[in-house]
Order: structure tokens, then sequence, then C-alpha cells
């Protein structure tokens, strides 16, 4: 029989990884291969009204513009959730964006970004950085119908771009040594254009920028209301569809009591509590189920008698996570094959 403190120490590691990032997949998923140099600028089959919802912007636009309104109140719900998340790279000396860029990164990863743009002294092109949750229901939607040009899309929620640290430059070659000086990690051929930082001090914004669309809803549909549970949903996706592109009536609203424990700030690492970052630093596939905020601080304390209590708990969650991972893996392993033989 194994003692107690073996099994501590087999188990710890688990518990650990559980408590504080609340959700991890049988290893890292995926990168957000986009296979695209830019955000999509075709031109709209009819023009949209403020008043549109989403789902109209799926069959008449090609581009994320489409969503602006409604994407400017959602960073700025965020801000009123987490202030000075995120920073502008609007007007900035050095930089060039795409038609469609979204000017936005969260403040970290601006600064390492302009450390190695100064770095070199030429100007830098950018043509993807954030995307906020509605333009990436928009690109996903247009992948799955065949639509404006988008050969591959990840899942609202499973971007990195959605994270506010990676962003798509061109010249990509020229810019390596200066980006992982500033703690950028090029993605690689799959993917060349693209970096994601690494660097410390980042907040995970997947259930945020969730919760911020929540309370955006709730504000303006008290007839309608969802849980404002960090998790996207059915309920919370059927709402993103029927949402104005232009913004809600009622916007961002910093006066609104704050949840007691939104996602949490990593102090190193890339780290984050759930959704785009696991407790490595690296991107895991999904939106950390079951955990609507990050837990506080844990301490390598207490009984054993509820150590193993906790390790029965982050062993059952670790072994359905590791099925759940590898039941996509083997979907999207039959889907890659599926292509290739196309």
């Amino acid at each position: 029989m194994v003692s107690s403190s073996v099994m501590l120490r087999r188990v710890a590691p688990v518990v650990m990884t559980v408590l504080s990032a609340c959700g991890v997949a049988g290893g890292s998923a995926e990168p957000d291969h986009h296979e695209r140099g830019d955000e999509p600028l075709e031109t709209t089959r009819s023009a949209l009204e403020g008043t549109d919802p989403v789902s109209l912007a799926v069959a008449e636009s090609c581009t994320t513009s489409a969503v602006a309104g409604l994407s400017s109140q959602l960073l700025e719900e965020i801000q009123c959730l987490r202030p000075g998340t995120f920073a502008s790279m609007a007007g900035a000396d050095g930089f060039t964006l795409g038609g469609a860029v979204s000017p936005w990164l969260q403040t970290p990863a601006w600064e390492a970004l302009r450390d190695a743009q100064k770095q070199r002294g030429v100007t830098m092109t950018i043509n993807s950085a954030l995307r906020t949750l509605p333009a990436q229901f928009l690109l996903y939607r247009w992948y799955k119908a065949g639509r404006c040009g988008i050969s591959l899309a990840a899942e609202p929620g499973q971007s990195n771009h959605e994270s506010g640290l990676a962003v798509d430059i061109e010249d990509n070659a020229a810019w390596r040594d200066a980006m992982s000086a500033h703690d950028f990690v090029w993605l690689g051929a799959s993917d060349p254009v693209h970096f994601d930082f690494k660097g410390g001090g980042v907040t995970d914004i997947g259930g945020l920028s969730v919760l911020a669309f929540q309370r955006l809803w709730n504000r303006n549909h008290p007839e309608d209301r969802i849980e404002e549970d960090s998790e996207y949903g059915p309920a919370t996706e059927e709402r993103l569809a029927k949402a104005p592109v232009g913004g809600f009536a009622k916007g961002a609203d910093c006066s609104q009591p704050k949840p007691t424990n939104p996602p949490a700030t990593s102090s190193g690492g890339g780290g984050g509590s759930s959704g785009f970052l696991g407790s490595s630093g690296e991107r895991v596939d999904g939106e950390g189920q079951g955990c609507a905020a990050s837990p506080g601080p844990v301490t390598q304390s207490g009984s054993p008698s509820t150590w193993l209590a906790l390790a029965g708990v982050a062993a059952l969650a670790w072994s359905r996570r590791a099925a759940q991972g590898s039941a996509r893996l083997r979907k999207k392993s039959a889907t890659s094959a599926k292509r290739r033989r196309r």
C-alpha cells in the first residue's frame, strides 16, 4: 500500500495545478493557426446598422470591424473589472496597424512590443493583435460557413489573440531577435507571422472577457438575465449572436459592484488562472470548465487527510480533463487527415 506521504508527493503537483489553474488539459492544445496575413477586410454585402445583431454580421459582413462598437464596450467593461489591463497602440510612433486591427494589447505585452520596436528602430507593421470575443465569434462562424476566405479559425475562447498577448507582424524573420529579447516567442513555421508574449504581470482574460459580455447583456436585458459565471456556454453564445454590432444602449459601468474573484493576474511566466493560459504559461485548450474565478494563493500546508481529499478531487478532474483532451486531439487529427485527403 502506498503511504500517505508518498501519495502526497505524487499528487501535490496535480493538486497545485488544479487549484491554482482550475483547469488543465492533457497536454497543450494546438496553436491558433490562422493561415492568413491579415484580418479579413472584404466588402460587406449590405450596410449594417448599429442595432443589427451579430448574427447578421455573420451573414452580411466580412470584416471584424463590423462589431467594433460592441467590442469597444466589451474592452471598457474589462477595464472596469480590472483597471489597466489593456493599453492602446493607436497612433504610437514606429507602428503601422492593418485596417481591421484592434489596437489593444495587455499593458505588459504592449510595453515589451514597444521596446522591441525601439531596439530595431524601424517601423513595425502589425496585421493582428487583440481579438475580442465578438470578433472571434465572427471569424469562427465565417470559417464554419466557408465564407470570407477564412481557412481555419479557433472557437471563441480558444484563440491566443483573444488573450491580448499575441501579435502577427510583417517581415517576421527580421523581428525575431528583437522580439525574443523582449519575451515574445515566435510560434514557428506553421504560423510564421505569429508571436506570443510570455513575460510576467499579465491577466488571463478568457473568463474576464466572457464575464464582461455577460454583465453588459444583463445590464441591458434584465428580463432575460444569464449567469455571470465567466464561462462561454450555450446561453452566452446565444445572447452574443443577438447582441447589437454597434453596442448596447447601456455601455460599461464601473460603478457596478465587481465580482468577488474575477480571473487573476499572473506575476510571471505569462501564466493565468484558466482560459487561454495554463499554470505553466502555455496555452491550454479550454475555458476552465467549472471554474468561474481563480481561488487565492495555494500553500502547501494542511493535514494529510485534507491533502488526500484534495488529491482525490484533483485526480478525478485530471482524468476527466485528460479524456476530454484526448477526444479533442483525436477529432482534430481526423479532421486534419480528411483535409489532407482533399
